[in-house]
């Protein structure tokens, strides 16, 4: 697949193609240095601007907002930022876990895998309440066992639609190695300043060859700064985890437009994510404590 090519209607086979194909590009260890070095002196500055008992995290979330709505980062330091649970916000937590079934054959379906999930969310979180040393429950359990049916029946049908667009993303028997589905993000603290996190996450992470690779699930569509985007979940695995760990390539799929994107992981793009990411911190540190005009005092 030529790299950058978007799919109207992408189909998994061509998909997990171009995820897999052998890797055709390295980033240098001197490059990566160079990045780590240069991130070192660009981002200590801005950190030091976040009080030391705050803490900013960024993520994809926020590269977004900083690059289109650098207006609305203002809304966090006003109370605007509040975390509330929703149909929305749950759908990827529990479509992870659903699709992690399926892959595994402990599923047959995304349908059937949502509400195993759920119901073993509401298991966990009553086991918890009744015995000690209990597994956590999930973040959303408590929220969930709040909902009314016609709540729990928006939940799961959010859910089973993300899981879905997942499943049906990939050709999962063309891994040679189970690849993980989901699991921890990547966090990388900028040394020094733990005022400051940069957060990097994908839906699927896998192997090509001996090299790891990506897919990340993303909404809407591609917009002019995909590379950067998709770039910069591998910048935060080689500041977090050295060179060695790097992606050969990151695939983005964003199923509400039908649109496919692949990153071949090189020194460009790595370049590209970097400037991306102290843009977004200079952005979001400015906009939260940089004092305002009704904080002067003439």
């Amino acid at each position: 697949m030529i790299e950058g090519l978007g799919l109207t209607l992408p189909r998994s086979a061509a998909l997990t193609e171009a995820l897999l194909a052998p890797p055709t590009r390295v980033v240098e260890t001197g490059r990566i240095q160079e990045l780590r070095a240069r991130l070192l002196r660009e981002l200590p500055p801005l950190a030091d601007m976040i009080p030391p008992d705050e803490r900013l995290q960024i993520g994809s979330f926020e590269l977004a907002m900083a690059r289109d709505r650098p207006e609305s980062c203002a809304a966090r330091r006003d109370g605007g930022n509040q975390f509330v649970p929703s149909a929305a916000v749950t759908r990827r937590a529990v479509g992870i876990s659903a699709v992690e079934r399926c892959v595994r054959g402990r599923s047959a379906a995304p349908q059937t895998a949502v509400a195993e999930v759920l119901e073993a969310g509401l298991e966990d979180l009553a086991e918890s309440r009744s015995a000690q040393g209990a597994p956590r429950p999930p973040w959303w359990a408590e929220w969930y066992e709040s909902l009314g049916p016609g709540g729990r029946a928006t939940v799961h049908a959010e859910a089973a639609t993300w899981a879905t667009q997942l499943w049906t993303a990939l050709d999962w028997s063309r891994f040679e190695r189970p690849p993980v589905v989901g699991g921890r993000d990547d966090f990388w603290d900028c040394p020094g300043r733990r005022q400051l996190v940069v957060r990097g996450r994908a839906e699927v992470r896998g192997f090509a060859g001996q090299r790891p690779v990506m897919l990340v699930m993303a909404p809407r569509h591609p917009g002019p700064s995909w590379r950067a985007e998709l770039a910069h979940r591998a910048l935060v695995v080689a500041m977090s985890r050295g060179e060695g760990s790097v992606p050969a390539r990151v695939a983005g799929f964003w199923p509400s437009s039908g649109m496919v994107r692949i990153c071949e992981v090189d020194a460009l793009a790595m370049s590209e994510a970097a400037d991306a990411l102290v843009s977004a911190v200079s952005t979001w540190v400015h906009a939260l404590w940089a004092p305002r005009s009704e904080d002067c005092v003439a």
